[in-house]
């Protein structure tokens, strides 16, 4: 049944600036300024609906990993849209309808989003989703024809989206009532954290341009009685606990730096290097360097719940029961900063930067660019290469107590093999 949209009228298109005077008789009196919104295009666009399904998101009360699959089958159709409007020479990730001459790119991205966002989202958030698009649409510098042939490519290519995206097990329900294992090298939940596993379901999502989220799996982690485990248990025993460390205060500021969640970090990267490009380009460099991150977060959870590794917090504290000889307990360790729940190998933070710099590298040709990172609280650090950027972030997940040593290494090494892959294989040039 085609839905009813509540048109708005163009003069609620404006910002309303109350200003309060007084008249010759001194009374108050307010008077209305007027400032015309400035139509969306480009990143800002698609950023501006990557925005709205977070904060969807956020009001539903989902968790933020599953938001973010969303937001990649959005960012997905509004490339199919744009590429089939602009005839670009790329191949779509689901389709690329006929496109009536003049239509315009930036309604079919628009009535895109609208789609898949009706979709995604309880119709309790329809009024909301509603508004927005109709908002965006009035807001539009284009006649009206060629809004509309817009909407008619929009709504098509995000139908073909969607399909494409059946049964990929993004909505499989959480995990409550969780029996957690016993016994050295077992994942339990972790002190602060959750009872349940975050997300479990992550590991059986279908990824962004191939089948399998065992794809790129690492080998199994190191044997408690290794040469290499014990390295790791005592690096991060002093350098990753709470207090009496020998942490300098600047790994205490990387570690916090780094702290916040990997996918947004590197998502909201991934948009301030899209900023400037034209749609199409910009399109096609969100909907890529999202799915990358996308796919290294399926790859993380799919090696973690395989492998259900414990947490250093774990470990530390029954240090005398793993059977090696060279780490000693202590029970009353903490890490300087919360660990997440879930287990721990690999490192989810460096398998989704490691695969962001993945898709860079393929993009522009180089490891070595510069990079600005915004990190904790919107501050910022600069960059100059690939591997400055590895070794940073694995460093802030040990110094933060949360990771081996080992770990951050292998998620770096899967997350740049997903990057690549997802780089090279998703959207290509037409032959």
């Amino acid at each position: 049944m085609k839905r009813k949209l509540y048109v708005l009228p163009a003069f609620v298109l404006v910002v309303i600036l109350f200003a309060m005077t007084t008249d010759r008789d001194g009374q108050l009196t307010s008077h209305a300024a007027v400032t015309p919104v400035t139509p969306l295009t480009g990143s800002a666009l698609l950023d501006d609906w990557g925005n709205r399904f977070a904060a969807l998101g956020t009001t539903i009360g989902e968790n933020s990993l599953r938001t973010q699959i969303r937001i990649t089958i959005l960012q997905l159709a509004m490339f199919d849209a744009v590429n089939a409007v602009l005839d670009g020479p790329y191949r779509p990730f689901a389709s690329k309808p006929a496109s009536a001459p003049g239509a315009s790119p930036e309604a079919a991205a628009i009535r895109a989003a609208y789609i898949v966002a009706l979709h995604e989202f309880p119709s309790s958030q329809s009024p909301t989703i509603e508004m927005a698009y109709n908002a965006s649409i009035e807001s539009l510098d284009a006649s009206q024809q060629a809004i509309d042939d817009g909407i008619v490519v929009g709504e098509k290519a995000a139908n073909e989206v969607l399909a494409a995206r059946e049964r990929d097990n993004r909505n499989l329900e959480e995990l409550t009532g969780y029996t957690p294992g016993s016994g050295p090298g077992v994942w339990i939940p972790t002190p602060s954290g959750s009872p349940n596993p975050q997300t479990p379901f992550l590991q059986f999502v279908r990824p962004f341009g191939y089948d399998e989220p065992s794809r790129f799996r690492p080998s199994a982690p190191p044997a408690l009685d290794s040469r290499t485990y014990a390295i790791d248990y005592n690096e991060i025993k002093d350098l990753g606990r709470f207090s009496g460390s020998s942490r300098t205060e600047d790994q205490s500021a990387t570690a916090r730096f780094w702290s916040p969640s990997a996918s947004a970090l590197w998502i909201a990267n991934i948009r301030s290097l899209a900023s400037g490009k034209d749609l199409l380009t910009a399109a096609r460099f969100e909907a890529i360097g999202i799915a990358a991150v996308q796919n290294a977060l399926i790859a993380a959870w799919d090696a973690k719940f395989t492998y259900m590794f414990w947490r250093p917090v774990t470990a530390i504290r029954a240090g005398d029961t793993d059977g090696n000889s060279e780490t000693k307990g202590d029970p009353t360790w903490t890490p300087f900063l919360i660990t997440p729940s879930h287990p721990e190998y690999p490192a989810a933070h460096t398998t989704v930067g490691a695969s962001a710099l993945g898709f860079y590298t393929a993009w522009f040709d180089t490891d070595q660019f510069p990079l600005e990172f915004k990190g904790l609280n919107g501050m910022i650090r600069n960059y100059s290469s690939v591997n400055e950027i590895h070794a940073e972030e694995g460093n802030a997940r040990v110094w933060g107590g949360m990771h081996w040593r080992y770990s951050t290494e292998v998620g770096t090494a899967v997350g740049s093999k997903v990057g690549k892959y997802t780089a090279t294989h998703l959207l290509k040039p037409l032959d």
